[in-house]
């Protein structure tokens, strides 16, 4: 056998026992997994079908977790601990306070049975391309069916509904947020736990609360929170066809006219009419508030005698069953009118079309990021970075740098509470994967912009020392040059008549400009950019300090 026919034989011997050695007959005749390689079936019990199944594989991002080790008996560990505590001897310091310890750790313990946590069984989530830089993502928070009797499931929305809160968003929205969040429940289950810990101090304040509202309001807390409807939204708004002139000093700043309206659901007029004798009853108020009542809706507006760059007219509105407070009479009408279907809203628009493709109008709480927003947002911190931007230097390229890099993101999300939990779609142009960075990236920028100011007070306020502190020195040299050339008040000063007394020269700080003045006339420095609050220009002398 020659060697050709070595290799042909031996080549599919190797092939077949390496494959009989990764595959092992059972008698049962089906085939188990090596210990390299296949599947192994979980011995434990968990949620990852269930979670799964609700996911979207095939994406840049996929996570699942498992919680039940984690959260299943997060009591016990809980009260195991306090029983620990209620166990150490006499001479402990614990031990002098083992009772407010105990009720301490009961009370945790009871918080968080009550909060449903231990109900979680797993937590999922998903991002996967409709097209590309535009991306479906889902979030899955799950407990079995039935399991739902915690916080976490009943007090943001028991059972999903139609979004009408959608309806209300006018065509300029760039940001708004709605969410279902029943607030007496809450209230109750923190006054039962607080109740549980038998002290007398937090007693007395929970007895005491419930007086001292109906003393400040005139009706009791149960009619206050019962008036309220168990939804509250805020919407902010950026007419782009409108733009404004910020008067800010050295460099005004034009900006889309913003709007904003908090609203929240009610059964009744109780917190109107409270918020109407509140105003009536204060004369400064009264003669600025004018009041409608027409067409099913109730409002109060507050007119400013103050003439600003943008609509400001505070206007409380009770309407259906939402109670609006808007930073305008005219955006209040638009909102109205949007609902009533009188004028195209933000749903009707083409941008929100593609942000709800495949997302169910249908559940607890939304949230709305538009582009606008995110225009808007970097408008204002341009303008912030410009205003700034002499007397930052350098830094102010790197945070330039850092707005430019990180994209605004726009998004639309809607959650909903279902029979296994809450599941959380979004469309948006960002993955689960790529929001990570960019978001401490962005949150960085915003944060930077936003202390601009800051920044650049406290690089002036050094700079305009260091001037002064060169004036100073010009001041001293100028005296050493008069008693040593004889030069009496008057005589002219140039700055070479000065550099022999001053040996290390006088560097410009900020590019200002230094004037030596004749004998006996202080010394002035002309800046060349704004430094401490004066623009350029301004001229520095240390006899003003």
């Amino acid at each position: 056998m020659n060697a050709r026919i070595l290799k042909t034989v031996q080549i599919p011997l190797l092939l077949g026992l390496l494959l009989t050695g990764c595959q092992k007959k059972q008698e049962n005749g089906k085939t188990s997994s090596s210990s390299t390689g296949g599947s192994i079936v979980s011995a434990e019990k968990t949620s990852f079908d269930e979670v799964t199944s609700k996911l979207d594989k095939g994406g840049d991002f996929y996570l699942y977790l498992s919680t039940a080790q984690l959260l299943g008996n997060l009591s016990q560990t809980i009260g195991s601990i306090s029983n620990v505590l209620a166990s150490l001897p006499a001479s402990s310091g614990v031990a002098a306070n083992r009772d407010s310890i105990a009720r301490g750790f009961n009370a945790l313990v009871s918080l968080i049975q009550e909060s449903g946590l231990e109900q979680v069984n797993g937590f999922g989530a998903s991002s996967i391309a409709r097209e590309p830089k535009f991306y479906f993502s889902k979030a899955v928070l799950y407990h079995e069916e039935g399991q739902d009797n915690g916080l976490i499931w009943t007090a943001f929305g028991k059972n999903s509904h139609p979004l009408k809160e959608l309806d209300l968003l006018p065509e300029n929205t760039a940001f708004a947020t709605y969410l279902d969040f029943d607030l007496s429940l809450l209230w109750k289950t923190i006054q039962k736990e607080l109740a549980a810990l038998h002290l007398p101090d937090v007693d007395q304040g929970l007895s005491r609360f419930p007086v001292q509202v109906q003393s400040a309001l005139g009706i009791s807390l149960d009619d206050l929170l019962g008036s309220l409807g168990g939804g509250y939204g805020v919407i902010f708004t950026a007419n782009e066809s409108k733009i404004v002139t910020l008067p800010i000093p050295g460099a005004p700043m034009e900006i889309p006219e913003p709007g904003l309206v908090i609203y929240i659901k009610v059964k009744s007029d109780v917190i109107f009419d409270l918020a109407d004798k509140s105003l009536s009853s204060n004369p400064s108020l009264r003669a600025m508030v004018s009041k409608s009542e027409s067409g099913g809706v109730k409002s109060r507006t507050v007119t400013i005698p103050i003439p600003l760059p943008i609509d400001v007219s505070p206007t409380l509105a009770r309407s259906g069953d939402y109670l609006f407070l808007s930073s305008s009479k005219p955006l209040l009408d638009e909102i109205l009118a949007v609902q009533a279907g009188k004028k195209p809203g933000f749903k009707s628009t083409d941008e929100f079309k593609k942000l709800s493709q495949g997302i169910p109008l249908e559940g607890n709480n939304f949230s709305l990021i538009s582009e606008k927003f995110g225009r808007t947002m970097n408008s204002a911190m341009q303008g912030m970075l410009k205003t700034q931007a002499a007397t930052l230097g350098s830094q102010a390229g790197t945070i330039q740098n850092m707005l430019a890099t990180n994209k605004s993101v726009y998004a639309f999300s809607v959650s909903a509470n279902g029979p296994e939990g809450w599941v959380a779609r979004a469309n948006g142009n960002k993955s689960m994967n790529a929001m990570i960075l960019p978001a401490a990236i962005g949150g960085a920028a915003m944060g930077a912009a936003i202390a601009l100011p800051a920044l650049a007070k406290a690089k002036a306020v050094p700079q305009y020392s260091q001037i002064i502190n060169n004036l100073r020195s010009l001041d001293g040299a100028k005296a050493q040059f008069a008693l040593e050339k004889n030069k009496t008040d008057g005589s002219p000063v140039t700055m070479e008549d000065l550099a022999p007394y001053l040996p290390a020269g006088v560097n410009p700080i900020a590019g200002e400009f230094y004037i030596p003045n004749p004998v006996g006339v202080p010394p002035q420095a002309r800046l060349g950019q704004p430094v401490n609050g004066h623009p350029a220009g301004f001229t520095v002398s240390v006899a003003n300090q």
